[in-house]
């Protein structure tokens, strides 16, 4: 019996073997869609600026197109997928009846996890997420090099702030300024990380600085987990650009955390991890309600007091995602959560993820990295939703559950994975 790997076709079927098809081209398959989350937003922004206007129909078309790309290489003959992505489809329409209201953005902010941590868990090639790391580490340098060193040439091909414009992200009434960066790409006030490069931070391929940041603080934590990865300090070298030229404090702040649990002689046990969130919001909800200060900063301490007061804006419907009302809540993660799956949803998305089977009995360690870098985020932001870094990181916390060395190879070789 011979496949469609060496083009012959299955006797015992009468078809194509797929499965055969995938495995031989999955590495570059993969390595495109992976690159393709990456860059996909930069190459719309370029169509925005030199050809024509784009808008959030065709962004979000884009995402499904390449979600789904990752779906149908992670899909395999097992249930386990097809059962989760039934009981999770049939919650959203649960929900999106009790609205009522049809919120496309929910579902596919939670399919990106399901379908990249599957993706990831389907091959469990360690090698090639180590590689998707490296080339993804040398694009965002690339580009933020430019942007840095040829800002007027990057503006003029990649006006940032009208695409986020077409795509209805920014209303154009609250365009300030003619620099075509983000909002946020310019530093009102002097810069955390080297001040002598000015008050620019740059975006790269992501069009925006907090992202940026972010993809530093992930490739950090795989470099740390991956100590018999070629390349490492290479690795590391990447993840620390993106940071500094982003003058990204979020980034350095999970870095420094990231190291110190890393290192730490102390392992908190799962049940800790799995509470975490819980315990968060909880401490947020009574910070927001005890709190007298009205006026908040742009610093730590006043991003903590606004994203509880987004998070005890939420009423009870809200909290439980049956609210129609959509007020913006992007600022807080933890607030955005509730309102998009509620409170049964976070709790069963946050159970999968710290329950998740583990074929490598190093695979905890690096979950432990991914929860600290998620529980930071949440409080700040909505951005772990953002496929820009999402495929990649739940793709290698995938494959690093999956991963199972291979006794008498060389580091970084796994036992092949089927069905």
């Amino acid at each position: 019996m011979r496949s469609f790997a060496t083009g012959r076709v299955d006797p015992a079927y009468g078809r194509f073997d797929a499965d055969a098809l995938r495995e031989r081209v999955h590495e570059p398959v993969i390595t495109a869609i992976l690159v393709g989350a990456l860059t996909f937003n930069l190459l719309l922004c370029l169509v925005n600026t030199v050809a024509f206007r784009i808008s959030d129909t065709l962004v979000m078309g884009s995402e499904m197109l390449l979600v789904s790309a990752a779906f149908v290489m992670a899909v395999n003959r097992g249930v386990s997928l097809w059962l989760i992505l039934g009981i999770f489809m049939s919650y959203m329409l649960l929900l999106m009846a009790m609205r009522p209201a049809i919120d496309l953005k929910s579902v596919r902010d939670f399919l990106i996890p399901i379908t990249f941590y599957a993706l990831g868990r389907r091959y469990a090639d360690i090698r090639l997420a180590d590689r998707a790391a490296l080339i993804s580490g040398f694009i965002v340098l690339g580009f933020g090099l430019f942007e840095y060193f040829f800002l007027d040439i990057y503006i003029k091909y990649f006006n940032i702030i009208a695409y986020y414009v077409a795509r209805g992200t920014v209303a154009a009434s609250d365009v300030t300024g003619e620099s075509g960066l983000f909002a946020s790409g310019l530093r009102p006030d002097a810069r955390t990380i080297l001040p002598f490069l000015g008050q620019h931070r740059v975006s790269s391929v992501f069009l925006e600085p907090v992202s940026a940041g972010n993809f530093g603080a992930i490739l950090y934590v795989w470099a740390l987990v991956r100590k018999d990865m070629r390349w490492r300090k290479l690795l590391f070298a990447l993840a620390a650009m993106p940071i500094i030229l982003a003058d990204a404090r979020f980034g350095l702040y999970v870095c420094i955390a990231a190291t110190a649990i890393h290192l730490s002689p102390i392992r908190p046990p799962r049940l800790v991890w799995y509470v975490l969130p819980m315990a968060i919001m909880l401490a947020l909800a009574i910070y927001g309600f005890t709190s007298a200060q009205v006026n908040w900063q742009n610093d730590l301490s006043g991003r903590l007091l606004w994203t509880a007061r987004l998070l005890t804006s939420l009423d009870v419907h809200a909290a439980f995602g049956i609210s129609p009302d959509k007020p913006f809540l992007s600022d807080s993660g933890y607030a955005m959560t509730l309102s998009e799956i509620g409170i049964i949803g976070a709790v069963g998305f946050w159970t999968l993820f710290i329950f998740a089977r583990e074929d490598n009995p190093d695979a905890w360690r690096l979950k432990v990295l991914v929860a600290t870098y998620l529980c930071l985020l949440l409080l700040i932001s909505d951005s772990p939703y953002s496929i820009k870094t999402a495929a990649l990181v739940w793709f290698m916390v995938g494959t690093y559950d999956a991963f199972v060395p291979k006794v008498g190879t060389r580091p970084g070789v796994s036992v092949p994975r089927r069905g």
